[in-house]
């Protein structure tokens, strides 16, 4: 913090002014004889003109989880944050991958998720207004005709999401109407099984999805974008899907990708 306040150019007493306490009290916070406040260092930051990414650090360093930033739904993202995002997307082609924010809607959706879409939820898609590429995860997990549809371990992969989104829930009460509803689908289409072996946190699931090409079999994985001291509940995520075998390589690459060379298998995949 002190750091913060001389890369402004301020003295202590200008800044004790500024965020309305005395300049013993911002010595002593400089020093590490007091523990500032979060509405302090919000205020320091603030006056100081610090990045978001130094007001994190020091919310962490006092012991307080970072400034929450929720920007809403993916259409107020920073163009830059996105394009990023979507950059990573296209180099995973033609491998499904997806951007979604903390609402579970999809902000961007690459040409390889697109293709597996239609593929194994047309029924979904069929009904849903707008373009795949802004889906609601949750009705499209939700839907019977929709995401676990073709799923072979519909059941363990769909009790796994609720596990997550349940544990999300207690940061994003609105989430509640929508992960009720998906629920009751799951209870109505498997009883009262639960998913075994996967933890609410757990960033992986492993998928075998019945499809006109054979059974295809993906890692799905979620990460969260952003520097550790500025991740929150509002983060973007990014969910990549990996081929495990040899046949949904080959399937993606020829039906997602059209002509290309594997990197996995000899010679080159034509249609």
């Amino acid at each position: 913090m002190r750091n913060m306040r001389r890369a402004a150019g301020i003295s202590q007493l200008e800044l004790a002014f500024r965020v309305g306490m005395s300049q013993r009290h911002v010595s002593f916070v400089e020093l590490g004889r007091a523990r500032p406040s979060r509405d302090l260092i919000l205020s320091w930051t603030r006056e100081t003109g610090s990045s978001v990414e130094e007001r994190n650090a020091a919310l962490l360093r006092a012991g307080y989880s970072p400034g929450l930033q929720d920007l809403g739904p993916c259409q107020s993202r920073t163009s830059s944050e996105l394009d990023a995002l979507s950059g990573m997307l296209d180099a995973h082609e033609p491998y499904p991958g997806m951007v979604f924010d903390a609402d579970w809607m999809i902000c961007a959706m690459n040409q390889g998720g697109q293709w597996l879409c239609k593929l194994t939820m047309a029924d979904f898609l069929a009904g849903m207004d707008g373009p795949s590429t802004r889906m609601d995860m949750i009705a499209a997990a939700t839907h019977p005709g929709g995401l676990l549809s073709t799923v072979r371990n519909a059941a363990e992969a769909g009790f796994a999401l609720l596990a997550q989104l349940r544990a999300e829930e207690l940061t994003r009460p609105a989430l509640g109407p929508r992960i009720d509803e998906y629920e009751r689908s799951l209870r109505q289409r498997f009883g009262c099984r639960t998913g075994q072996g996967r933890a609410a946190g757990d960033p992986q699931l492993s998928i075998v999805m019945d499809t006109p090409f054979g059974a295809l079999s993906f890692l799905l994985v979620q990460t969260i974008y952003g520097l550790p001291q500025n991740v929150t509940h509002a983060s973007l995520r990014t969910e990549l899907w990996f081929a495990v075998d040899g046949l949904t390589r080959r399937t993606m690459m020829t039906q997602a990708g059209g002509t290309r060379t594997c990197p996995h298998d000899t010679g080159v995949c034509a249609k």
